[in-house]
């Protein structure tokens, strides 16, 4: 069971246990989509043996990674990939819900000095129990899968796209186009739009990882500053309605204020570092390139109704 005294890390809250590192074959080596596969095979025993906070966030950037690298190999997804992603999604959904409750209790560790002690003892055993059920979701999602053959069907079809990813995302001027046009979807900037925001930019983040040249590695810093800010807001956001849910009939009680307090902050701040990077993003192509780019904007914060679980 997990109590309130982990440690509490800069931005998106993180255990601060040690991981296994898996091993990998050598055709991963030579290839970022192999690579992460062997990878995410690796996640997958590792969670499946002990679903620790660090081990299951893992888990499921490493999935979003793999899923984004297939799509980016495959125009037209095999019938294997098909199933393939449906078998991900599964994993990363149950993963999904037992990292939501790590994070709500890191964050929620950093508020025991000042709550009142009973309402904060609620919330956190009511976030304790939810983790412990959502583990055994997980570690039984995960066992079903490995039945199913999960590990022989990525294997299948990453061999299948072995060579193509390189191709597809080897320049990141597209990731900065595609960036772009995510950031002008979703202008004017607020809290409705932000959190679909970030889940484009997850990926984009992830295709520049495995593109060449000091541009890519520039890019990746600042998209994962906007995942972080985002982020962050996002979970002291689901953490608010997690409290409400655990308080029941105390709707307006200072714990809950504290929290909500906590969450308009880190949205204005997700919105700051959204707009700073979207200019420096912009900075980062050519001149001719710039052209039509339009000025990042923000909207008046409005929460939504429900933030959903992270995705």
């Amino acid at each position: 069971m997990i109590d309130g005294s982990v440690s509490v890390p800069t931005g998106r809250t993180t255990s601060t246990e040690p991981s296994t590192r898996p091993v990998r074959s050598p055709s991963a080596a030579r290839d970022p989509l192999a690579a992460r596969a062997e990878e995410l095979v690796g996640r997958i025993k590792e969670v499946a043996a002990k679903p620790k906070p660090r081990a299951v966030h893992q888990l499921r950037t490493t999935i979003r990674r793999v899923e984004t690298l297939i799509s980016a190999s495959e125009a037209e997804p095999s019938r294997a990939a098909r199933k393939l992603q449906k078998q991900l999604d599964r994993i990363r959904q149950r993963a999904g819900k037992v990292r939501d409750a790590d994070v709500h209790l890191t964050a929620l560790a950093t508020l025991a000095r000042m709550s009142n002690p009973e309402s904060f003892a609620e919330i956190r055993s009511a976030l304790e129990k939810s983790r412990m059920k959502r583990e055994k979701k997980l570690r039984r999602v995960l066992d079903d899968e490995r039945d199913r053959g999960i590990v022989k069907r990525l294997r299948r079809v990453v061999g299948r796209a072995v060579g193509d990813v390189t191709v597809l995302v080897g320049d990141v001027a597209r990731v900065l186009v595609r960036f772009d046009h995510a950031l002008t979807a979703a202008t004017p900037l607020g809290a409705t739009s932000l959190h679909a925001f970030r889940i484009e930019t997850k990926r984009l983040r992830y295709l520049a990882e495995v593109a060449p040249g000091p541009e890519a590695a520039r890019a990746v810093k600042q998209l994962k500053r906007v995942q972080d800010a985002i982020g962050a807001w996002h979970d002291w956001l689901t953490l608010a309605e997690r409290a409400a849910r655990a308080l029941g009939d105390e709707p307006s009680a200072p714990m809950l204020a504290v929290i909500r307090t906590r969450a308009d902050a880190q949205l204005a701040k997700a919105l700051t570092v959204t707009a700073d990077v979207g200019r420096r993003l912009q900075s980062l192509r050519p001149k001719a390139q710039r052209k039509g780019v339009h000025p990042v904007t923000t909207a008046t914060p409005v929460m939504p109704q429900s933030a959903g679980a992270s995705a």
